[in-house]
């Protein structure tokens, strides 16, 4: 469980960073969303400590990921850190 914490708050602070330095305003409302989603999911997880309290959570926002982009390096990192958090967990997409 540890690891996959780690994913997500590395995602999280991806998603922070990305909401600092985008230029494109219409960006900040789809980084907004999805950094309350994140944020949902770490309290889930926090609180019940199982990867099922996550799962409707996770394949929404793995919908959601699949329509949003995100621009410049900010986006690039965002994704690889999304990457990274999806494949710590054993959910299946």
């Amino acid at each position: 469980m540890e690891d996959i914490l780690d994913k997500l708050t590395d995602y999280t602070l991806a998603l922070r960073d990305a909401l600092d330095t985008t230029n494109e305003a219409n960006e900040r409302q789809q980084i907004t969303k999805h950094l309350a989603v994140a944020a949902e999911m770490y309290a889930l997880l926090n609180r019940h400590g199982n990867l099922a309290s996550i799962e409707s959570v996770f394949k929404s926002e793995i919908r959601n990921h699949g329509w949003s982009f995100i621009s410049g390096e900010a986006g690039t990192n965002v994704a690889k850190k999304w990457i990274a958090f999806t494949n710590a967990t054993d959910i299946e997409h």
